[in-house]
C-alpha cells in the first residue's frame, strides 16, 4: 500500500494519523512517513492495514462511502453503546471486522 492508498484508506473510514497509528501500534510520524513515501510498512503493519482495507471493503457494501465515517462514530446497540472507531481503536479491525461480516450475513444495515 502505498502513501496516496493510505490516505485514502483513512479517508474512507474516517480516521487521523493518530488513530490509524494507534490500530496498527506504531508512531503518528510513522504513519506520516508512510504517506510521504518516506518509509514502508513492515510486514506486521502491512497486515494490519489490509485487515483495515478489507474493513473498508466491507463496509461499503453495507453503507454508501460517504456515510461510513459518520457510522463509524455512531454508538450502536450492537456494540454496547461503544461506536465503531471505538472497537477499532481498543480491539482491532479484526474485532470490528466480525461485526461487520455479522451485519453482512444478517442484512442488517443502519444499527449494527
Amino acid at each position: 500500500m502505498n502513501g496516496s492508498e493510505l490516505n485514502e484508506l483513512r479517508r474512507r473510514l474516517g480516521l487521523s494519523q493518530e488513530a490509524t497509528a494507534r490500530v496498527i501500534g506504531v508512531s503518528v510520524r510513522t504513519v506520516a512517513r508512510w504517506e510521504a513515501g518516506q518509509s514502508v510498512p513492515s510486514p506486521m503493519a502491512a497486515r494490519q492495514l489490509r485487515a483495515l482495507a478489507d474493513l473498508a471493503r466491507r463496509l461499503e457494501r453495507l453503507f454508501r462511502p460517504d456515510s461510513i465515517p459518520d457510522w463509524m462514530e455512531r454508538p450502536l446497540n450492537r456494540l454496547g453503546g461503544r461506536t465503531p472507531h471505538d472497537v477499532l481503536l481498543g480491539e482491532g479491525a479484526g474485532a470490528l471486522l466480525r461485526v461487520v461480516l455479522e451485519m453482512i450475513s444478517g442484512a442488517a444495515p443502519g444499527e449494527g
